[in-house]
């Protein structure tokens, strides 16, 4: 079957960005503040605010609303928790930055290291012009190195 591509996808590709930082504590440490699903406003800088969706109790899917200063608010959805193992999965929902930017995945992880320290990575899979989503993880990142130097 041939892939139909819209007016509005011309110049789309398949985009994989991975991204990893090692910060100063294990991973368990880290997890304790990366690791909800409804914190990430705690401490990405760019998440200004996040709701837990009014209906969320009469479905079985949980999801965030995110607001981003000038942008457009997101509605993502978690695809799977691994809390043994200092990993989450999640998608986009619903909203206009994810109609633009098509088949957005995530993946958010902690491996631990020898000596107290720990490597977080950021996986994120898309379709679209370009690259979406590095500087957005590059500055959680950041975040992260300040509350856990090395």
């Amino acid at each position: 079957m041939e892939q139909v591509i819209t007016e509005k996808e011309q110049g789309y590709k398949d985009w994989r960005v991975v991204q990893s930082v090692e910060v100063g504590a294990t991973a368990e440490k880290v997890w304790e503040v990366i690791g909800g699903f409804y914190t990430i406003h705690e401490w990405h800088p760019d998440i200004t605010e996040l709701e837990v969706i009014k209906e969320q109790t009469e479905t079985r899917e949980l999801r965030r609303l995110l607001t981003f200063p000038g942008q457009p608010k997101a509605i993502e959805e978690l695809v799977m928790m691994d809390n043994d193992n200092f990993h989450y999965r999640y998608k986009w929902h619903a909203g206009e930055w994810g109609e633009a930017i098509h088949k957005y995945y995530s993946d958010l992880r902690v491996f631990d290291l020898k000596g107290g320290t720990s490597i977080v990575q950021w996986v994120a899979t898309f379709y679209y012009k370009e690259d979406a989503i590095s500087e957005f993880y590059q500055r959680g990142f950041d975040e992260l190195l300040k509350r856990f130097p090395l």
